[in-house]
């Protein structure tokens, strides 16, 4: 990876000014990956390239350091597959996890397949991460390799059980797919299944992602395995409910997706919550673009573009924020568009009530909570 340029970063006074509430950065360090998941979001990303498929390391170390220096604490490093960056020797990696602790993040953690070489979890470097998010998309080998690939199961638990035996914060995600709202010969959901599956390896935390399809690009690219709105809001009555009666030991993050519109109104603000108009992250791509939504990705679509030792704001009409009205507590403005799930109204993805999250923390959203 060549070198770039030490000279400070000349950076647009529209990216100072809408990052200045910023929490967290979602580095996407290299496109590649090993998989071919069949609800990835990135498939647009690592199918196309004009250029690099990866952020050299010298621009990746400024482009923290500066976001730090606007206020960020909390460090997501992602891919593709992040542990490919730099490939076998991984060195460009735990260079870049050494100078994010250096430059003094608070928390920094990867998000990973879970397929890389158990040894890498002996390194002392790679032992700096505050956390290690594996995905997994079922709690039994049939479910999940059904989604992600035939023997990914087995490698991915064998590195999560290596992890939690040296130490390591390890976390899951998993997406909410048909398969898990399945229920087993005892009639349990395989929902709450994963999260007991989770708990009994040891896992700190388990975060869920939904997979509507609610008039968005990635609906085109990431398979035909989401559940319907009807199932959805008995599924998720049931989990929070066995939430609220402390059925699990650890946290769940679990989307709530969607809210009445008496609900929403009668609590705008709280269930209004958009990182595109909070400004609470950035994610950083190797196709030059920074974006805030993650709804975005595989798109255009951005606040922002890097290249040449520059940060500039987008003053195209690629610019992500055109559509926002930044001014009100509004449901989700990228999925409203299709008004697909009318009388319910969409909430953002990352909204998820009471979240045990170091950035959610961090905004003390929950304060704005009336119920």
């Amino acid at each position: 990876m060549s070198n770039i340029s030490k000279e400070k970063m000349i950076v647009d006074p529209q990216i100072v000014e809408y990052f200045r509430n910023i929490k967290q950065v979602f580095i996407y360090i290299i496109d590649k990956c090993n998989l071919n998941c069949v609800q990835c979001l990135y498939k647009p990303n690592n199918y196309f390239h004009i250029g690099r498929n990866y952020i050299e390391l010298d621009m990746a170390k400024k482009l923290i350091e500066y976001f730090y220096g606007l206020g960020a604490r909390k460090l997501t490093i992602m891919g593709g597959e992040p542990t490919l960056y730099g490939e076998e020797a991984r060195k460009p990696l735990l260079c870049l996890i050494k100078y994010a602790k250096e430059v003094g993040y608070e928390y920094i953690r990867i998000d990973t397949n879970g397929t890389f070489e158990i040894e890498l979890l002996h390194n002392s470097q790679f032992k700096l991460l505050d956390e290690i998010t594996f995905s997994m998309d079922g709690p039994t080998a049939e479910i999940n390799d059904n989604i992600r690939g035939k023997g990914v199961f087995d490698k991915c638990v064998a590195n999560i059980k290596e992890g939690v035996k040296l130490g390591y914060n390890c976390d899951i995600t998993c997406c909410i797919h048909k398969g898990m709202i399945q229920r087993d010969s005892n009639n349990q959901l395989y929902l709450h299944k994963m999260i007991l599956f989770a708990e009994q390896m040891g896992i700190k935390r388990i975060n869920f992602h939904d997979l509507f399809k609610s008039g968005i690009p990635r609906d085109m690219w990431t398979g035909s395995i989401e559940i319907s709105l009807e199932k959805w809001f008995n599924v998720w009555a049931e989990i929070q409910d066995n939430i609220k009666r402390g059925c699990y030991k650890i946290p769940v993050r679990i989307p709530q997706g969607f809210v009445t519109k008496d609900r929403f109104d009668k609590n705008s603000k709280y269930y209004g919550y958009c990182s595109a108009k909070t400004g609470d992250r950035v994610l950083i791509h190797p196709d030059g673009i920074l974006r805030v939504c993650s709804l975005m990705i595989g798109t255009p679509y951005g606040i922002g573009r890097f290249y040449d030792n520059k940060i500039v704001w987008d003053k195209s009409g690629t610019n992500e924020l055109q559509s926002h009205n930044m001014e009100k507590f509004t449901p989700c403005t990228n999925q409203s568009k299709s008004n697909k799930y009318d009388p319910f109204l969409p909430v953002c993805v990352s909204f998820k009530p009471q979240q045990n999250e170091f950035a959610w923390n961090q905004l003390e959203w929950e304060k704005n909570r009336k119920e």
